[in-house]
């Protein structure tokens, strides 16, 4: 049996950049993998399953580790029989890529159990075909993101900061929310080079971030809204990560968040951009 754990991600900021002919939008953003993690259990089995402690998360063929698992065998001809076993800490549906994380994760484990049959440049082949945000979370750490989030370029560094989320228990489409896209949300693309000018000072970007898709959020769900207003009033800079739900600041956060998520019955996440 073999243990691994799938870490969760934040966008640092967002930006639409265009729809494409196949329905996808381009887009711009940064990616930084967090501490909070899934546990996941692999061991051999006479044939694959995949469960989870979440009532939320597809079992079975509907898994998007189920899915990648099925790609896998069709790209080497072995088949995948193992059970995965995946424990759920990263909010379901709150834009941290909890799902995309488990996927890449499982891929490269059991890739990695069946002697490596699939080198680096093919893992990251397949793992495009599973999902946007899959091959970010086979290396992790710090990336800028474009194209549909599968153009990716890796930083050395790793940003230091503390970081909290808010996530009011309820999950977000991203679908819903990109089919509430309109012309007005979208960034010029001669705008990419002085965002990622910023990437000299942290600070200055952090400070800067946008997420194009948090106001559309905002608008559908009035719970996201308040949360951010919450955030606000207390003196903190609120971010939605993704297509939310997850609600994120820099920093501790104080005994009147605290005492508000408890009142409100949203759960607060203490971690760490890792």
């Amino acid at each position: 049996m073999k243990t691994i754990y799938s870490p969760a991600k934040i966008n640092l900021g967002l930006w639409v950049l265009n729809k494409r002919l196949d329905g996808y939008h381009e887009i711009l953003t940064y990616f930084h993998t967090l501490d909070l993690s899934d546990r996941i259990t692999i061991s051999k089995a006479p044939k694959l399953t995949v469960e989870t402690t979440s009532p939320m998360v597809p079992q079975g063929e509907e898994n998007i580790v189920y899915k990648a698992l099925k790609k896998f065998e069709e790209w080497t001809g072995i088949e995948p029989n193992y059970r995965v076993y995946i424990e759920k800490n990263i909010p379901v549906g709150g834009g941290l890529g909890g799902g995309s994380s488990n996927a890449a994760a499982v891929l490269k484990a059991v890739n990695e159990m069946e002697g490596n049959p699939l080198n680096e440049e093919e893992l990251f082949q397949l793992a495009s075909t599973v999902g946007a945000d899959v091959p970010f979370f086979l290396k992790g750490g710090f990336a800028k993101a474009e194209g549909i989030g599968e153009k990716l370029t890796f930083f050395e560094e790793r940003l230091n900061k503390e970081v909290f989320i808010i996530y009011p228990n309820m999950p977000v489409s991203t679908e819903e929310i990109y089919q509430g896209v309109t012309e007005k949300d979208l960034t010029k693309k001669e705008e990419i080079p002085i965002i990622d000018s910023l990437l000299g000072n942290v600070d200055e970007f952090l400070n800067n971030m946008e997420n194009m898709l948090g106001k559309i959020v905002e608008e559908k769900y009035p719970v996201v809204k308040e949360i951010v207003n919450t955030l606000e009033y207390l003196g903190y800079k609120p971010f939605i990560s993704g297509s939310g739900s997850s609600v994120f600041a820099f920093g501790e956060p104080d005994q009147k968040v605290e005492v508000i998520c408890k009142t409100k019955g949203w759960r607060l996440i203490k971690t760490y951009l890792k």
